[in-house]
């Protein structure tokens, strides 16, 4: 995997941890400030060994890694779409 490819994957999961540090703020707070986050996204083996590889180069840098376990976990969810009519009366 080249690392435009890694980037872009990496971007879609980080639009989904923002996501989930806006909902779960406290999420959050378990992860230093000087740390650099890296994604093991349980769906995707290339990635995750990308990741990996990643934070292998960052930790022999002498840099903090927290890493995040990324899983897909199927969800059904019912969503309602109003429908209107007009009616003779109340």
């Amino acid at each position: 995997m080249n690392r435009e490819e890694q980037f872009r994957r990496n971007n879609d999961l980080f639009k989904v941890f923002m996501q989930h540090i806006l909902t779960t703020p406290q999420f959050s707070e378990k992860i230093p400030q000087d740390a650099e986050v890296i994604f093991l996204p349980e769906n995707d083996p290339e990635l995750r060994e990308a990741n990996l590889a990643l934070a292998k180069q960052s930790e022999a840098e002498g840099k903090r890694v927290i890493f995040v376990k990324v899983t897909l976990v199927p969800e059904t969810r019912t969503v309602f779409v109003p429908r209107m009519e007009l009616a003779q009366s109340a």
